[in-house]
């Protein structure tokens, strides 16, 4: 029996053991390492993975580096990250979205505010309906960053397309997810979306792999029916909790946000602390 295999066996508890014990017979266990490079472009040469999308440019660059940039961070001022944003198409849902700033905006330092008519910068987020629900990464310099919201969109997606406009990339591409899931390969995936598995080089500022993050999908999200599992869980307590933990933000995603942005150091130079005093 392979290795891996003994592992997750190990790590299971009894209840979770029959489940774990009938994927590992039935399944050919292994990680998808890289973006896929034969993704389609779009009308205007950008590329829609899953729900990111990427502009021409940005799409050559990831294909050359494949590395998560600091460049996608919003500008912060004077403590906070103000992030601008207009409504293009008046059919979003403005209570699902103001909503989903304010839960952001409680526990972190950035803020969402909406621009006036006469504001000319190039910079922000666009909220459309194209489809389905999806955002641009982060922040790009000298043009918007579109965020599409129909009505199919729940809550939960519009705090997990707030993340990816802010710069959150899926958790299950993080740089580390191989000590903590393993992506299953010969899953028959729903069009384009086995690219949501690739794993990238990401910067992860020292936070811990999060099963509950906002970020991650669920354990069969992806396949063509939503019911063959894509991902296993190696500390299987988590197997049928991952993306299911809570419809809320979790703590690592606020922490994550903080990090990356510096809030965390700007409010603790504010409170004359030399170093956190709350470690989780």
């Amino acid at each position: 029996m392979p290795l891996v295999t003994l592992k997750i066996f190990q790590m299971a508890t009894r209840k979770t053991l029959p489940t774990i014990l009938t994927l590992c017979l039935s399944l050919c266990v292994a990680s998808i390492n890289a973006t896929p490079m034969d993704m389609p472009p779009r009308e205007d040469g950008s590329v829609l993975v899953g729900d990111i999308a990427y502009s021409a440019e940005e799409w050559e660059s990831l294909l050359a580096k494949n590395l998560q940039s600091l460049k996608i961070l919003w500008p912060k001022t004077n403590g906070v990250v103000n992030i601008p944003y207009k409504i293009s198409n008046p059919e979003v849902n403005t209570a699902l979205m103001e909503q989903a700033f304010s839960a952001w905006e409680s526990k972190t330092c950035v803020k969402f505010s909406k621009m006036a008519e006469s504001d000319k910068r190039l910079e922000y987020l666009d909220f459309m309906i194209k489809g389905y629900c999806y955002s641009y990464l982060g922040y790009r310099k000298g043009i918007t960053t579109p965020v599409s919201l129909p009505s199919s969109c729940t809550f939960k997606a519009f705090e997990h397309e707030l993340g990816h406009s802010m710069g959150l990339r899926h958790e299950m591409n993080r740089s580390d997810r191989d000590k903590h899931i393993i992506v299953i390969s010969g899953v028959k995936y729903k069009p384009g979306l086995d690219s949501q598995f690739a794993l990238m080089n990401t910067i992860n500022f020292d936070i811990p792999y999060d099963y509950c993050s906002i970020m991650h999908y669920k354990d069969k999200a992806g396949s063509e029916h939503d019911d063959e599992h894509t991902m296993l869980a190696l500390d299987a307590r988590f197997q049928t909790l991952m993306g299911w933990c809570s419809t809320n933000i979790s703590h690592w995603n606020y922490k994550l946000v903080n990090t990356m942005y510096n809030c965390t150091d700007d409010w603790l130079k504010a409170c004359k602390q030399a170093s956190e005093p709350c470690k989780n």
